[in-house]
């Protein structure tokens, strides 16, 4: 299973600010990704701040644990034949952190539409996200790997586009939050 450490920075947006920088950077064309989010009955994942979700774009299908660090989230990834946990690869990595796929059930849904940018440090991603029962916009900088002038220019870069820090939860919390209501 393939892993890596995710550093990312986040801001929710106002659709006006999302239109904003849609038009300022030189975005690729957009990739459409469906999100399924998975845990046991009892939120064994959610209790450790981990998160399982599968995510299909086109007809990829890629699974990801999430797992917190003390900078960034480790996460461990494979590509899957189908939209499903019964993958001998998952089955094994799951069995040893002491969960049976067989206890995991649906918890939670998103749909983004993401444009990304590439610059020095990161890649921008430029999401709007449908849940269940509301929508968001969201700017993420998904740094290529850690490096301490990455959120300075961060922060620069919002200040230019005239763009106020508001604080972003996680999808997966937000989902889990709109299926909730």
């Amino acid at each position: 299973m393939k892993q890596h450490l995710e550093i990312e920075y986040k801001t929710q947006l106002t659709q006006d600010e999302f239109n904003h920088i849609l038009n300022s950077f030189p975005f690729k064309d957009p990739k459409y990704q469906e999100n399924t989010y998975y845990d046991t009955p009892k939120g064994s994942l959610f209790k450790q701040h981990s998160m399982c979700r599968i995510r299909t774009i086109g007809s990829i299908h890629e699974f990801t644990l999430k797992v917190p660090q003390e900078e960034g989230v480790l996460e461990y990834e494979v590509i899957l034949n189908e939209k499903s946990l019964m993958d001998e690869r998952i089955i094994d990595f799951l069995n040893e952190k002491d969960i049976d796929v067989n206890t995991m059930e649906v918890t939670a849904f998103s749909n983004t539409v993401r444009y990304e940018y590439s610059d020095i440090y990161g890649v921008w991603c430029l999401d709007y996200t449908r849940f269940l029962n509301n929508s968001d916009y969201e700017l993420e900088y998904e740094l290529h790997e850690s490096n301490e002038k990455a959120y300075p220019h961060y922060l620069d870069t919002l200040q230019l586009l005239g763009i106020q820090y508001k604080p972003s939860k996680p999808k997966y919390l937000r989902a889990l939050d709109s299926s909730a209501e």
